[in-house]
C-alpha cells in the first residue's frame, strides 16, 4: 500500500459525514443523546500527536471518557494496561505490526488466542463475534491518508468487554483520531459499547463522501455524452476506473452492512439502546452506500456499451466508406488497365482527343455508379 502509518504528522482534510437516517418518534430522545455524541467526536480536527511507545506500537491508552494528563506527563505505558482498581473502561490503541504489541496480545492481554489472531490477521474482512463477555469487530473504512489509492479501504480491528476496548490498525484513521481528541478533553463515550458505535458511525460516515465523487464523475462523463454523439476515448478509460473502484468499495462495504445490521440487532449487554440506534443508523448509511455502489456499476457499465457501440457505429461507417469508394474505383481501374496493356489495337491510341475522350468515358461511368447506388439505396 502507499500509505503512511500514523505518526507524529498533522492531518489530512476533514471529510463530511453522510446525513444520518431520520429517527422514529419512539427513539427521538435516544437518537438524540447518541448524535450527541457523535457530534461532539466529529467537532475537531484531529492535530499532530505522538505515539506512547512508537517502536512497541502502543499509540495511546486511556481510560473512558478521556482524561487530559493520559495524552501528557501522565500516558499509561505497557506496566499500566494489565489490571487496574480503576473501573473506567481502558481504551489501548496499537500499531498491529509491531512486535511488541503483537507479543502483549498475544501473552499479557488475556484474551483468547484465537481471538488474538483474528485480531493480527493480515487478510480481513468486516464481521463481529461474540466470544464469552466480549465482542471481536473487524471493519473498513475510507483511507484518507496521503498519497492513498482512490479505492482504497483499510481496516481496523476491535475487541471490547466491560472493561476494556482494544482498537488496532496499521494506518491512520480520522475517526478514530479526532475520538483522541474528544477523549483528552474527557468527552469521548464512555462505555465499551458506546465507543464502538462511534468509530463504526465515523466509518460510516466517511464512505459517502468518497462514493459521492464517483457519482459526480460518472454524471460529468454522461453529461459530455449527451452533448455530443462524438466517440471520446479518454472517456473509456474514465468510465473503466469508476467501474473498477465501485466494485472495490463495494467487496468489503457489502459484508461491512451485513456486520453493522447483525451488531444492531444483538442483545448483548456491553451495546446499550443508544449504541444499537447509533450502530442501526450506521448500518443504513452503509447500505445507502451498497445501494449507490451498486447504480454507479451498472450506469458505468451502460455507458461503457454505449462508448463501444458508438465506436463500433464510427469503425463501421468508415469501413462502408472504403468499401463504396473502392466499388467505385474498380470499374475505373478495369477500364484504365485494358488502355493501358502494350499491344496493338488499344482504341484512340493515336487520335489527339484520346486521352479527352477516356476522361469523359470514366466520368460518366463513375456517375452511372453513383446512381446505380442511390437508385438502389446502398448511398
Amino acid at each position: 500500500m502507499s500509505d503512511s502509518p500514523d505518526r507524529p504528522a498533522a492531518a489530512g482534510p476533514a471529510t463530511p459525514a453522510i446525513p444520518a437516517t431520520a429517527a422514529t418518534p419512539a427513539t427521538a430522545a435516544t437518537a438524540a443523546g447518541a448524535r450527541t455524541t457523535a457530534t461532539a467526536v466529529e467537532s475537531a480536527e484531529p492535530g499532530p500527536f505522538t505515539f506512547t511507545d512508537a517502536e512497541g506500537g502502543l499509540v495511546f491508552a486511556v481510560r473512558l471518557p478521556g482524561e487530559p494528563a493520559h495524552f501528557d506527563g501522565g500516558r499509561l505505558g505497557w506496566d499500566e494496561l494489565d489490571a487496574s482498581s480503576d473501573p473506567r473502561p481502558l481504551w489501548i490503541n496499537l500499531d498491529r505490526i509491531r512486535p511488541r504489541a503483537q507479543a502483549w496480545l498475544r501473552e499479557r492481554s488475556g484474551i483468547d488466542p484465537a481471538i488474538a489472531e483474528a485480531l493480527l490477521d493480515e487478510e480481513t474482512r468486516p464481521r463481529h463475534q461474540e466470544e464469552g463477555d466480549g465482542l471481536l469487530v473487524i471493519l473498513r473504512g475510507v483511507n484518507l491518508n496521503p498519497g492513498a489509492e482512490p479505492d482504497e479501504l483499510i481496516t481496523i480491528r476491535m475487541w471490547i468487554d466491560p472493561g476494556r476496548v482494544l482498537t488496532l490498525r496499521q494506518f491512520r484513521f480520522q475517526t478514530v483520531a479526532r475520538l483522541r481528541q474528544a477523549a483528552s478533553r474527557g468527552e469521548a463515550p464512555r462505555t465499551p459499547g458506546g465507543l464502538l458505535a462511534a468509530v463504526a458511525a465515523g466509518l460510516a460516515g466517511r464512505i459517502g463522501p468518497s462514493i459521492d465523487n464517483l457519482e459526480d464523475m460518472l454524471d460529468e462523463i454522461e453529461t459530455s455524452m449527451l452533448a455530443s454523439d462524438e466517440d471520446d476515448p479518454g472517456a473509456r478509460g474514465r468510465l473503466a476506473t469508476i467501474r473498477r473502484q465501485a466494485i472495490g468499495y463495494r467487496r468489503y462495504i457489502v459484508p461491512q452492512r451485513q456486520a453493522l445490521a447483525e451488531l444492531a440487532a444483538l442483545d448483548h449487554p456491553l451495546l446499550s439502546r443508544a449504541d444499537r440506534l447509533l450502530l442501526r443508523t450506521a448500518a443504513e448509511q452503509t447500505a445507502r452506500a451498497v445501494d449507490v455502489l451498486e447504480e454507479i456499476r451498472d450506469r458505468a457499465a451502460v455507458n461503457q456499451d454505449e462508448l463501444r457501440a458508438r465506436h463500433e457505429a464510427r469503425v463501421g461507417r468508415t469501413v462502408y466508406l472504403l468499401t463504396i469508394v473502392a466499388t467505385i474505383a474498380l470499374p475505373l481501374g478495369l477500364v484504365t488497365g485494358l488502355l493501358g496493356i502494350n499491344v496493338g489495337g488499344i482504341p484512340l491510341a493515336d487520335s489527339p482527343a484520346g486521352f479527352a475522350v477516356v476522361c469523359l468515358a470514366l466520368v460518366g461511368i463513375a456517375a452511372f455508379e453513383v446512381l446505380l447506388f442511390r437508385r438502389l439505396r446502398i448511398l
